[in-house]
C-alpha cells in the first residue's frame, strides 16, 4: 500500500527510481492524499479503471483518491520519475479559486504533455521543491504549497494533450493494446489467450510472447490481475454482493473470487470492503 505521510506533514516530495523489471505486485489506491507525478526518464504502462496509458518522459499525471492503480515495465531501462503527496488541506485554498470539478477533470486525463518550453518550467519548479523539501523548515510548508499551485496552473493553461485513451496508444503497442482492451470488454467472460487471440486477430503463441516480453508476465497472471482490480472497484464503489462481483469480475464462483482475491491480498473481499468504506 502506498507510504503515508509524515505525522503533521500535509505534503511530500520524494524522486524515485525503479529498476528496468521493476512492477508494482497490485494495484494501490490513495485514500487520504492527492498525487502527482512527473517522469524524468524512461517508460511505463499504467493501469486504471480509467484505462491504459504509458507514461514517457516529459509525461505528468495527476492521482486522485480511490482510484486502483498498477504500473509494469515497457521497456529495457530504468524508470525515474518525481513523486509529489498533498493533502486536501494543502489544496483547498486552489479548489476554492479553480473549482473542484476542474481538479478533477485534470486527474481524469491519464497524460498530460506540454511543449518543450513549458517542460523546462515544470522541471524548474520540480527543482525549486525539491530544495525546499531537503532543508525543510517552519516556513517550508507555505513556500511548497505556492509551488504546488503555480504547477496546477501552469497544467491548466499550458497542457497540449489532455489524456491517451487506449485505442490511441504508440503503434508500437497495437497488438498488446488491443488485447488489454479485448480484456477488459470481455472480462466477464473470463477470456482465455485463445479468444483474445483470436479477438485481435493474432495467434494465441505470438500474443503470449507479447505479454512476457513486454509486460514480464504471462497472459493468465495479466487477466488475474484485471480481475482483482475490478473486484476491488466493486467492492468500494458498489453494494454489490460477493456472489455478483464474483460473476461481474469473471470469477467462476463466489469460493473461488474469495479464494483468489485473498491469496492476492491478504485479506479477504469482505475485510477489504470494511476497510475501504463500503462495509
Amino acid at each position: 500500500m502506498p507510504l503515508p505521510l509524515k505525522p503533521g506533514y500535509n505534503f511530500n516530495f520524494a524522486r524515485l527510481r525503479r529498476p528496468p523489471h521493476f512492477e508494482m505486485p497490485s494495484a494501490e489506491a490513495y485514500t487520504d492524499f492527492y498525487g502527482l507525478s512527473y517522469v524524468v526518464s524512461g517508460e511505463r504502462m499504467v493501469y486504471s479503471p480509467n484505462g491504459t496509458t504509458i507514461l514517457q518522459q516529459g509525461d505528468l499525471n495527476f492521482i486522485p483518491r480511490y482510484v486502483y492503480t498498477r504500473s509494469t515495465p515497457v521497456a529495457e531501462k530504468p524508470f525515474e520519475f518525481i513523486l509529489l503527496k498533498f493533502t486536501d488541506a494543502l489544496l483547498s485554498d486552489l479548489l476554492k479559486v479553480i473549482g473542484t470539478d476542474t481538479y478533477n477533470e485534470l486527474c481524469e486525463e491519464s497524460i498530460i504533455r506540454f511543449e518543450k518550453t513549458t517542460q523546462n518550467k515544470i522541471v524548474s519548479i520540480l527543482n525549486e521543491m525539491e530544495a525546499e523539501w531537503n532543508n525543510y523548515n517552519v516556513y517550508s510548508e507555505l513556500i511548497l504549497k505556492g509551488l504546488l499551485y503555480r504547477l496546477i496552473i501552469i497544467c491548466l493553461r499550458e497542457r497540449t494533450i489532455g489524456g491517451m485513451p487506449i485505442h490511441t496508444l504508440e503503434k508500437k503497442h497495437d497488438c498488446l493494446s488491443n488485447a488489454i482492451k479485448y480484456i477488459k470488454v470481455h472480462l466477464r467472460e473470463n477470456p482465455s489467450l485463445v479468444e483474445t487471440a483470436k479477438g485481435i486477430h493474432v495467434s494465441p503463441s505470438y500474443l503470449s510472447k507479447i505479454f512476457i516480453n513486454q509486460l514480464h508476465t504471462s497472459f493468465s497472471d495479466f487477466v488475474l490481475n484485471e480481475k482483482m482490480q475490478c473486484a476491488q472497484k466493486l467492492l468500494v464503489n458498489s453494494k454489490l454482493s460477493m456472489t455478483q462481483i464474483a460473476l461481474e469480475a469473471g470469477f467462476s464462483s463466489n469460493a473461488y473470487f474469495s479464494d483468489c482475491f485473498k491469496r492476492s491480498m491478504g485479506i479477504s473481499p469482505t475485510q477489504f470492503r470494511k476497510e475501504n468504506g463500503n462495509g
